[in-house]
Order: structure tokens, then sequence, then C-alpha cells
């Protein structure tokens, strides 16, 4: 949809940014800080979810997934049917407002279509936020905010849009838009380095946005100024009367994952956004955590790795007991790592980490002699059947072309009598 077709010129081409925020509910609360995670219910589109579907390696997060969008292409791309996400919503929504409630910290709805939902599901997650202190946010995207398109019905009039701290405009998306932090001392804003500078941060595609207003009493983060100088909100947020926090980004949060080179602090900014809306203190250091993070997802993902290649040598059936074993005691040393994280031991953290990925390349470097063993029997066997092959084929041929020289010719046969 061309920017400004819709809008009046005060608003015609900016970004807006909209999460819902909730804090936790006393139950909720409980049992957040009896694991020590943040449970987060990520509702909408399942393709364009960074930096979300890297928390399933964070401890600090227990992170569930909805499918809810109703654009058919963007359902195709994470191999669903519209059918499928229909039937997905009644699979892994939360049935209650009790469920809800109790397992999740935050709810986000990021490109989450509210006629997929469905009235009763909207409902119960307002009541989570207003009741239970469930964190919400919502980011931009086609079936956020006010929508874009007959298929995204606007969120506005919904129960979870009158928590919004933003009124949609319908129907409009803006396609560029340039970064401006207007609140830099804000505890969220200043765990992140927002250089204007940065070439990632500079390009107006990552800001691309649902054009919305303030409402009064909100407070205003960030915000976008698009082509001819029209501005539009980005980062808005405020707290309900217990202190629950809704938060709205109006741009497409995958956005800094995505579009050529990703943000070097994307997946800070998820994760420190989930912290704010738990209304925990958000870590200031940010090249400490950002450390941190960094070498426990690189941790993760080669352990990840191990176990796939431990696989492919049981599929050939190498006995693999010996690295299981050994991986074993990358596991607890790994458990140990965890536990200083989300004790925000983080020097602690990098130092366990490093131990665990030390201890990984000797696993590693085992399991390649056991691949190596494995495979050498797969080309022994292999070798030995073309070889074998060949041979016989060898015979026949010489049986066929060469000895028969030995047989006597003759001039007349019985056809020719």
């Amino acid at each position: 949809m061309e920017e400004g077709s819709r809008l009046p010129p005060r608003l015609c081409c900016t970004s807006a940014a909209a999460f819902l925020l909730l804090a936790t509910s006393m139950a909720q609360l409980c049992w957040s800080l009896e694991s020590g995670s943040i449970g987060v219910l990520y509702i909408g589109d399942l393709v364009r979810s960074p930096p979300f579907n890297m928390m399933k390696s964070d401890p600090l997060f227990i992170i569930e997934y909805v499918p809810a969008s109703l654009r058919a292409d963007w359902a195709a791309q994470a191999g669903l049917t519209l059918e499928d996400v229909h039937r997905m919503i009644r699979m892994y929504m939360p049935r209650t407002y009790t469920d809800l409630s109790e397992r999740f910290d935050v709810v986000v709805l990021a490109n989450a279509n509210p006629a997929a939902l469905g009235p009763k599901n909207v409902e119960m997650i307002a009541k989570g936020v207003e009741e239970g202190g469930v964190g919400l946010l919502m980011s931009g995207g086609w079936e956020s905010f006010g929508g874009v398109g007959t298929w995204s019905p606007p969120w506005g009039d919904t129960a979870v849009g009158r928590l919004l701290p933003v009124d949609n405009i319908i129907g409009i998306w803006v396609q560029d838009g340039h970064l401006v932090i207007d609140k830099p001392n804000h505890e969220l804003i200043k765990s992140l380095p927002w250089d204007p500078r940065d070439q990632v941060l500079s390009q107006p595609i990552r800001w691309h946005h649902n054009p919305v207003t303030l409402k009064e009493g909100a407070l205003q983060l960030a915000h976008v100024t698009c082509r001819g100088g029209v501005v539009h909100p980005l980062m808005v947020t405020w707290e309900l009367q217990d202190g629950t926090r809704v938060f709205a980004l109006t741009s497409e949060i995958h956005a800094l994952s995505w579009y050529g080179q990703a943000w070097k602090y994307d997946y800070d900014f998820g994760s420190n956004l989930m912290i704010y809306l738990d209304r925990r203190p958000v870590p200031q250091d940010v090249d400490l955590v950002h450390l941190t993070r960094t070498t426990m997802l690189r941790v993760q993902k080669r352990r990840s790795l191990l176990l796939s290649l431990v696989e492919f040598c049981e599929s050939f059936g190498a006995n693999t007991r010996g690295i299981l074993l050994m991986l074993d005691d990358v596991d607890a040393q790994i458990s140990r790592a965890n536990q200083k994280y989300l004790q925000l031991d983080y020097h602690g953290t990098i130092d366990a980490f490093r131990e665990a990925e030390s201890m990984l390349e000797g696993v590693e470097r085992e399991a390649v002699k056991v691949k190596n063993r494995a495979l050498l029997w797969v080309y022994t066997i292999e070798w030995l059947v073309v070889t074998g092959t060949l041979m016989i084929c060898g015979f026949v041929l010489w049986s066929l072309m060469v000895r028969r020289r030995l047989y006597r010719e003759v001039e007349v046969t019985r056809a020719n009598v």
C-alpha cells in the first residue's frame, strides 16, 4: 500500500511501533521467580519471528509459539495452510485465563490477526493483562494495530486494543522511516547502543511501520521521520494502574534481523524488552551482556550440531556410548553456567560457558573419530561390492567375447537348411 495514500499530510509517512507488555500476576510472578525464567507466549507469524526463535536456547526464557497470521503466503512459508493455523490456535492457545496467567509473564503479538484468534482468545489475553499482570507486546506488521487489507481487521476496537498506548490509523502501511531516540535515559533504551551512524540502524527498510497516534499518558521512547519530514511514533509504552507494562513497537521487530545484514544487538533488544515487560531490572552493561549471550548461544549451537553428528553415527551402527558419557559432563557444565546466568553473574557465566566449549571440543574430536571409523566400514563394504561386481561383469564379458574364439566356426546352420 502506498505511503500517504489515505493519510492526512501530518501523518502520511512514518512508522509506528506497538508493543503490548503486561507485568506478571502474583501467582505468575511466584512461578517465574521459582524457575528464574520468563514465560513468553509468542502469537503471530512463525517465520518472521526473530529474535524470539533464538530464545529457545536461552535459559532465561521459556517460550511457546502459536501461529496466528492469516496471510496465506506467510503461512505457506511456515509449511502451514490457513486451516492449519486455525487448528493450531485451538491446540496451543491457553484454554483458560488461569492457564495463561500462571504459565506466562509476557504475551507477544507479532503480526497476529484478531480474526484468527477469535473474540474469546482476545478477551482472555486482555484479562490476563488487566487482572493477571501478564506483560504484553504488540509489534508492527500488516496484521497489527490498524491492519492492512480486508483480511486483517484492526485491533483498536478489541479488548486488547483498548490497552495499547496508541490509537490506530486503519489500513495504512508506511514503507520507510529514520530512527530518532526521544528518551535516551530510559532503562530500556539506555541498555542498547542506538547509534544513528550505524549502517544497519540507518536503513529506512528497517523501520517500515504502522502509523499510529499517542494516547494521553503514553510515553514515547522513539519515533521515525519519513520522507517529507512526517513524524510517527515508533516505540511507545505505559503502565496500567497495577504497574503492568504495555509496549507498542510499530515496526516489525524481526526487521532488525532481516533485510541483509542483521543488527549486532538484535537479540539483546528482544531479550531486554522481555525483561523490561516482566518488570525486572534491565541489564545496563551492554558489551558484557552481549558477550555473555553470544557465548551462550554459540555453545548451545555447537552442542546441537554435535548431537546431529552423534545421530548420524548411530544411523551407521557406530558405538556412541563413550561420546554420550562425555556429553553428560558437558551438559552438567552447561547447567552450572545457566545457573550463573540466571543469577546475573555474567563474568562467571562467560567463564563457565567457555569451559563447556573447551569440553565440547574434546567431544567433537572423539565424535569425528567414531564417524571416521563408521564410514571406513561403509567405504570398505562399498569398495568390495563395486570391485566384486566389476570382477563378475569382467568374467562374463571375457567369457562371451574372448573365449568365443575356442568354438569351431560352422558354415551352415539349421536355419539355412
